[in-house]
């Protein structure tokens, strides 16, 4: 198991860096029929939820196809508030497919149009749902880190909070609201290189309520 989980991330590293990421160049996907939520769909997402999916590429084929869980995700961010009232996401991306590295934003709409076919699912933490305003308050820290321009975790080390890979970004925003002890609830001390790059943890029922799941 720590050889295949060091396979994996070595191979994880490998294309991340050298290939082309997360995404196929554009000119290789059928923009005829694009991917899309309704205006209905829309009104269901609120700031501070997790919007996940499955993307374009030899990188997120590698990761749903290695970590086998029981949906096909690739890839999160934070969902933020624009000046405009419209929809953002906050993720963190390699440079490898992106003009930067680290934590950046990007329109929801293009978020889910970069995202394979009915592989979007976006969830919310049950103490946000519980209290709007620490919806405000993911929001607010997932823009503090957009906003200091953290770069991206290559080595996928939880022990560096100054670099983060996508799913660590969304844990510590979360652990920075509710209390520090929340990290190590998700990542526990033991925690193997494979195990950390999961999703599951995103869609536990006693954490979290599913807001749309496009992979049903």
């Amino acid at each position: 198991m720590k050889q295949r989980s060091f396979f994996v991330l070595f191979l994880f590293f490998f294309a991340i860096t050298f290939g082309n990421g997360c995404s196929d160049p554009a000119s290789k996907r059928d923009f005829a029929n694009v991917y899309s939520l309704s205006g209905d769909e829309k009104e269901l997402i609120k700031p501070g939820d997790i919007i996940m999916r499955h993307g374009y590429g030899f990188v997120s084929n590698t990761i749903v196809k290695t970590l086998q869980e029981d949906y096909a995700i690739s890839h999160a961010g934070i969902v933020v508030s624009d000046n405009q009232g419209g929809l953002r996401v906050v993720h963190s991306v390699s440079q490898t497919i992106s003009d930067f590295d680290g934590v950046q934003d990007v329109d929801i709409n293009t978020f889910v149009r970069d995202s394979q076919p009915n592989s979007i699912m976006v969830v919310r933490f049950l103490p946000s749902s519980e209290n709007p305003e620490s919806r405000v308050g993911i929001s607010r820290r997932a823009n503090y880190y957009l906003e200091q321009k953290i770069p991206f975790d290559y080595s996928f080390s939880l022990d560096d909070d100054t670099r983060f890979y996508c799913s660590e970004f969304i844990v510590r925003v979360l652990a920075d609201i509710f209390g520090d002890s929340l990290f190590g609830q998700f990542y526990p001390a033991n925690i193997s290189g494979l195990e950390k790059l999961k999703f599951g943890i995103f869609i536990d029922p006693g954490l979290f309520e599913i807001v749309i799941n496009h992979q049903q």
